[in-house]
């Protein structure tokens, strides 16, 4: 049978033909392959084919409106039943669709026939300005998490996902209920994602979620927290505009706990990075105590008694147990460094009695120096902790640049920096915002302050650690046509792409907390590098003219095609 988007469909034969009355009711001849299309319920421009075959079958779905073609890849296991989602096409657009039965060869044994439409672009994906030089671009879909600052009747409250081809064509996008951000791509092809309140989810490319996980803090009694204790210091317009339903959307699948038996974790925040062994590596946070002294140290006359938030590195398994924790709180004395808002106590991650000290804003793991590496965004430190085999709490650090730190370094440091990742010959590429840079100043016009991508190079091979070291190989700063650098004081990313190129995002230019009169805006692009600072642009997006818009982070996939769970059998 053959369907159309709207899922009504007819009988047919996989050449399109009727079957003969005296042929349908014969039980000698095999069953004809049939097809139904149908949209996915989360994504207007993907389509979900299912494929019901007389016995196992391989197949690929190709996808064809004028000159544009999607084509799946061959499904890598024969199924009497599969389903496979068309990611790529683009919006408002009919598509003829070829369902192309494989054998083992890799020969095409049927094509059926069918049709899809996409849909228009929600309202709330505003336009923006975007050049591409194709040829010298990276291959594949850079995938831009957008805070479009949108009216409580116009779109989803915070961030979205929008995904570009290689033509500045949308293809994809994504929203659940509330905030989302920190997307990596799986070895299975899915999506991790944290979202408010302050879990993670993976997300396959129809939409749908797969899994998700939440943190199950307990009070000082001990008592595990409810639902309407961990919204307490959420933004009020958050909970009235999401309600307070930790799970998301219907069909979603149910969040498992993530609790450690040794550190209370209070959150997910930020980044979580899929590890090689299948784990998940994901940012939280814990409270600890400070002394009436440590306290009036660090804010003097400060009324309030207070602790501080510290940022807590989780490793869990699928099944939400947690195998390994790493507290910056073992790795950075509060007194010698308390960061930058330790005294503020009405902020986004902070309440009058739990202070925002470290403000981590990403972790990844490097699998060559087997090392959990921590962007601490209020202590200005970059912090690599040894992930060593035991289970449990780790304490090990390996190397601290930045504040205090501990291995020689030449160049400039990063200030309040974002998206710290290694790279394959063991640099790190880091968005530094910098905030508080010595030397320069918001309010000093000839000394502005400014930000930038750069890259450290960090050399720690060496069996002895007082030989290690770390300087800068290479750094990037924008500038308006006026000459005037660009500056970001909030969010950021930078990332090395397979052929070279950084693909950097400028996410929140502007005054922040937001003013009407210097509204908020981004600027993505993608640089050839060239010599020790500076390259060419080759791709760039800016936000919409007259509608403020932040950019969280910006990822580049190859394709939504990765491993082998991208189709169900």
């Amino acid at each position: 049978m053959t369907a159309c988007s709207d899922g009504t469909s007819s009988d047919t034969r996989g050449d399109g033909s009727a079957a003969p009355a005296d042929e349908a009711a014969s039980t000698a001849a095999p069953e004809p392959t049939s097809v139904s299309i149908r949209t996915s319920e989360q994504i207007g421009l993907v389509a979900i084919a299912r494929i019901d075959s007389d016995g196992p079958a391989r197949a690929r779905v190709v996808a064809t409106s004028g000159e544009h073609i999607v084509a799946t890849p061959i499904t890598s296991e024969a199924h009497s039943l599969t389903e496979i989602p068309v990611v790529g096409m683009r919006p408002g657009r009919d598509y003829d669709l070829a369902i192309e039965i494989i054998d083992d060869s890799d020969s095409v044994i049927e094509t059926i026939p069918a049709s899809f439409t996409t849909t228009e672009l929600p309202s709330w994906i505003g336009d923006h300005d975007i050049t591409i030089d194709p040829a010298r671009t990276t291959s594949g879909y850079t995938i831009v998490e957008f805070d479009p600052a949108l009216p409580d009747d116009e779109g989803p409250f915070t961030q979205y996902l929008v995904a570009y081809d290689t033509e500045g064509e949308v293809v994809w996008y994504y929203t659940n209920s509330g905030t989302l951000g920190g997307v990596e791509q799986t070895r299975d092809g899915t999506f991790l994602m944290h979202y408010w309140p302050f879990g993670i989810r993976e997300v396959d490319t129809a939409g749908r979620v797969v899994a998700q996980w939440r943190p199950q803090p307990s009070d000082a009694d001990g008592v595990t927290l409810d639902d309407d204790a961990l919204i307490e210091g959420v933004d009020p317009d958050q909970v009235e505009r999401n309600g307070t339903d930790f799970a998301g959307n219907p069909g979603d699948a149910e969040a498992l706990p993530v609790r450690a038996d040794w550190v209370d974790l209070t959150s997910f925040h930020h980044e979580n990075w899929p590890m090689p062994n299948g784990n998940v590596l994901a940012l939280s946070t814990t409270n600890h105590e400070l002394t009436p002294q440590q306290q009036d140290i660090l804010c003097p006359g400060d009324p309030i008694d207070f602790d501080i938030i510290s940022d807590v590195v989780v490793e869990y398994e699928p099944d939400g147990t947690v195998v390994r924790t790493w507290d910056l709180w073992d790795a950075v004395d509060v007194m010698e460094f308390p960061g930058s808002s330790m005294c503020e106590n009405d902020s986004l991650f902070a309440e009058p009695e739990h202070r925002d000290w470290t403000h981590a804003n990403s972790v990844t793991y490097d699998v060559d120096r087997d090392a959990i590496l921590i962007s601490s965004r209020h202590t200005d430190q970059i912090v690599a902790f040894d992930h060593l085999d035991a289970e449990g709490p780790q304490t090990q650090v390996r190397w601290i640049i930045g504040a205090g730190a501990t291995i020689a370094f030449e160049g400039d440091l990063p200030y309040h920096q974002h998206a710290v990742e290694v790279l394959p010959d063991g640099a790190l590429v880091v968005f530094d915002n910098g905030n508080g840079r010595p030397g320069t100043d918001p309010a000093d016009p000839t000394n502005p302050p400014y930000s930038r991508a750069v890259i450290y190079d960090v050399d720690d091979a060496s069996t002895d650690p007082g030989e290690w070291s770390a300087s800068q190989r290479w750094e990037y700063r924008a500038e308006f046509d006026d000459g005037t650098p660009v500056y970001t004081s909030f969010i950021g990313d930078a990332d090395v792409l397979d052929n070279g190129n950084v693909l950097i995002t400028f996410g929140g230019i502007g005054s922040f907390p937001p003013n009407p009169e210097d509204p908020l805006s981004a600027l993505i692009v993608e640089v050839v590098p060239s010599g020790q600072s500076g390259g060419e642009v080759v791709m760039q997006i800016t936000s919409e003219s007259g509608r403020p818009h932040t950019a969280y982070r910006t990822e580049q996939i190859r394709s939504f095609y990765v491993g082998d769970q991208w189709a169900t059998g």
